[in-house]
Protein backbone atom coordinates (compact mmCIF):
# COMPACT_ATOMS: atom_id res chain seq x y z
CA UNK A 1 0.00 0.00 0.00
CA UNK A 2 1.27 3.52 -0.96
CA UNK A 3 2.00 6.12 0.99
CA UNK A 4 -1.62 8.60 1.89
CA UNK A 5 -1.15 12.07 0.11
CA UNK A 6 -3.17 15.44 0.70
CA UNK A 7 -6.34 15.20 -1.17
CA UNK A 8 -10.26 15.12 -1.68
CA UNK A 9 -10.90 11.75 -1.97
CA UNK A 10 -14.86 10.04 -2.26
CA UNK A 11 -14.91 7.88 0.38
CA UNK A 12 -17.23 5.05 2.02
CA UNK A 13 -17.73 4.24 6.10
CA UNK A 14 -15.38 0.54 7.01
CA UNK A 15 -15.88 0.91 10.30
CA UNK A 16 -16.85 2.83 13.58
CA UNK A 17 -16.90 3.75 17.20
CA UNK A 18 -16.30 5.69 20.39
CA UNK A 19 -12.91 6.29 22.19
CA UNK A 20 -11.48 8.58 24.93
CA UNK A 21 -10.07 11.91 24.44
CA UNK A 22 -6.32 12.75 26.59
CA UNK A 23 -9.10 14.56 28.92
CA UNK A 24 -11.37 11.53 29.25
CA UNK A 25 -14.25 12.33 27.07
CA UNK A 26 -16.01 10.53 24.64
CA UNK A 27 -14.94 10.77 21.19
CA UNK A 28 -16.57 9.31 17.90
CA UNK A 29 -14.70 7.66 15.27
CA UNK A 30 -15.14 6.54 11.70
CA UNK A 31 -13.23 4.14 9.75
CA UNK A 32 -13.10 5.43 5.83
CA UNK A 33 -11.84 3.55 2.64
CA UNK A 34 -11.12 5.09 -0.32
CA UNK A 35 -9.10 4.70 -3.26
CA UNK A 36 -6.59 7.29 -4.77
CA UNK A 37 -6.11 8.55 -8.22
CA UNK A 38 -3.64 5.06 -8.83
CA UNK A 39 -6.32 3.14 -7.46
CA UNK A 40 -4.77 1.81 -4.66
CA UNK A 41 -6.82 1.33 -1.59
CA UNK A 42 -6.30 3.56 1.65
CA UNK A 43 -7.71 3.70 5.11
CA UNK A 44 -7.77 6.86 7.34
CA UNK A 45 -10.16 7.52 10.53
CA UNK A 46 -11.67 10.28 11.29
CA UNK A 47 -12.26 11.94 15.00
CA UNK A 48 -15.28 13.62 16.27
CA UNK A 49 -15.51 15.42 19.63
CA UNK A 50 -18.01 17.01 21.60
CA UNK A 51 -16.66 19.22 24.14
CA UNK A 52 -17.11 22.62 22.45
CA UNK A 53 -20.33 23.83 20.47
CA UNK A 54 -18.13 24.12 17.61
CA UNK A 55 -16.77 20.72 17.54
CA UNK A 56 -20.32 19.47 18.19
CA UNK A 57 -21.54 20.90 15.51
CA UNK A 58 -19.05 19.41 13.07
CA UNK A 59 -19.24 16.11 14.65
CA UNK A 60 -22.85 15.79 14.32
CA UNK A 61 -22.50 16.79 10.94
CA UNK A 62 -20.20 14.60 9.53
CA UNK A 63 -22.15 11.88 11.51
CA UNK A 64 -25.26 12.70 9.36
CA UNK A 65 -23.70 13.13 6.44
CA UNK A 66 -22.71 8.87 6.96
CA UNK A 67 -26.25 8.22 7.33
CA UNK A 68 -26.22 8.34 11.16
CA UNK A 69 -29.83 7.46 12.40
CA UNK A 70 -29.44 6.76 16.34
CA UNK A 71 -30.70 9.16 18.83
CA UNK A 72 -27.63 7.86 21.42
CA UNK A 73 -24.04 8.45 20.73
CA UNK A 74 -23.49 5.25 22.45
CA UNK A 75 -24.89 3.36 19.69
CA UNK A 76 -21.46 4.45 17.94
CA UNK A 77 -19.94 1.82 19.51
CA UNK A 78 -21.75 -1.26 18.01
CA UNK A 79 -19.68 -0.49 15.32
CA UNK A 80 -19.46 -1.77 11.88
CA UNK A 81 -22.49 -3.69 10.49
CA UNK A 82 -25.01 -2.21 13.19
CA UNK A 83 -26.46 0.04 10.80
CA UNK A 84 -25.73 3.07 12.93
CA UNK A 85 -24.26 4.36 10.33
CA UNK A 86 -24.67 3.98 6.37
CA UNK A 87 -21.55 1.84 5.27
CA UNK A 88 -22.94 1.98 1.91
CA UNK A 89 -23.00 6.02 1.49
CA UNK A 90 -20.35 7.41 -0.31
CA UNK A 91 -19.00 10.78 0.98
CA UNK A 92 -16.32 12.98 0.24
CA UNK A 93 -13.30 13.33 2.53
CA UNK A 94 -10.47 15.72 2.86
CA UNK A 95 -7.29 14.06 3.83
CA UNK A 96 -4.49 16.88 4.70
CA UNK A 97 -1.21 16.79 6.61
CA UNK A 98 -1.09 18.11 10.07
CA UNK A 99 1.99 18.68 12.34
CA UNK A 100 0.71 18.06 16.19
CA UNK A 101 2.86 17.49 19.33
CA UNK A 102 6.29 17.17 16.89
CA UNK A 103 4.87 14.81 14.81
CA UNK A 104 3.51 14.87 11.23
CA UNK A 105 0.59 12.83 10.12
CA UNK A 106 -2.56 12.83 7.72
CA UNK A 107 -5.61 13.39 9.01
CA UNK A 108 -9.37 13.84 7.60
CA UNK A 109 -9.95 17.25 7.97
CA UNK A 110 -13.51 17.53 6.50
CA UNK A 111 -16.46 15.30 5.57
CA UNK A 112 -18.44 16.66 3.34
CA UNK A 113 -21.31 15.22 0.71
CA UNK A 114 -20.30 13.31 -2.66
CA UNK A 115 -18.83 15.89 -5.00
CA UNK A 116 -17.49 18.23 -2.95
CA UNK A 117 -18.27 20.95 0.12
CA UNK A 118 -21.43 20.93 -1.03
CA UNK A 119 -23.52 24.03 -0.60
CA UNK A 120 -22.50 24.78 2.97
CA UNK A 121 -22.57 28.42 2.60
CA UNK A 122 -24.82 29.33 -0.34
CA UNK A 123 -26.67 32.29 -0.89
CA UNK A 124 -30.10 32.92 -1.24
CA UNK A 125 -30.98 34.82 -4.67
CA UNK A 126 -31.46 38.05 -2.90
CA UNK A 127 -27.77 38.04 -1.40
CA UNK A 128 -26.23 36.68 -4.55
CA UNK A 129 -28.48 39.92 -6.42
CA UNK A 130 -26.63 42.06 -4.11
CA UNK A 131 -22.99 40.07 -4.41
CA UNK A 132 -22.61 40.72 -7.75
CA UNK A 133 -24.15 43.62 -8.64
CA UNK A 134 -21.69 45.55 -10.55
CA UNK A 135 -19.70 42.52 -11.91
CA UNK A 136 -19.58 42.45 -15.71
CA UNK A 137 -18.80 39.22 -17.03
CA UNK A 138 -20.03 39.59 -20.31
CA UNK A 139 -16.92 39.87 -23.09
CA UNK A 140 -15.64 36.84 -20.73
CA UNK A 141 -18.31 34.81 -20.59
CA UNK A 142 -18.66 35.05 -24.27
CA UNK A 143 -15.33 33.78 -24.84
CA UNK A 144 -15.62 31.29 -22.69
CA UNK A 145 -18.57 29.67 -24.13
CA UNK A 146 -17.20 29.72 -27.80
CA UNK A 147 -14.57 27.96 -26.15
CA UNK A 148 -16.16 25.50 -24.17
CA UNK A 149 -19.62 25.01 -26.54
CA UNK A 150 -18.97 21.54 -28.27
CA UNK A 151 -20.05 21.61 -32.05
CA UNK A 152 -23.43 19.62 -32.84
CA UNK A 153 -22.47 16.49 -34.24
CA UNK A 154 -23.95 15.73 -37.55
CA UNK A 155 -25.55 12.23 -38.15
CA UNK A 156 -24.22 10.73 -41.03
CA UNK A 157 -26.87 8.18 -40.71
CA UNK A 158 -28.56 7.35 -44.14
CA UNK A 159 -32.39 7.72 -44.76
CA UNK A 160 -34.92 6.00 -46.49
CA UNK A 161 -38.20 6.65 -47.99
CA UNK A 162 -41.34 4.99 -46.00
CA UNK A 163 -42.33 3.04 -49.18
CA UNK A 164 -39.35 2.29 -50.23
CA UNK A 165 -37.62 -1.19 -49.14
CA UNK A 166 -34.84 -1.50 -47.06
CA UNK A 167 -31.86 -2.37 -49.24
CA UNK A 168 -30.30 -5.86 -47.42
Amino acid sequence: MKELKPGIYEAKVSDYGVAETKKGDPMAMMRFTYADGDGDNHFITWYGTFGSEKSKEISCQALALCGYTSSNLADLAKGKGSNVLDESRLVSITVAQEDWEGKTRMKVKYVNPAGGAGFRNQLTHQDAVKKFKGVSIGAAMAEAKKKHTTKAIVNHVPTFETDEPVPF
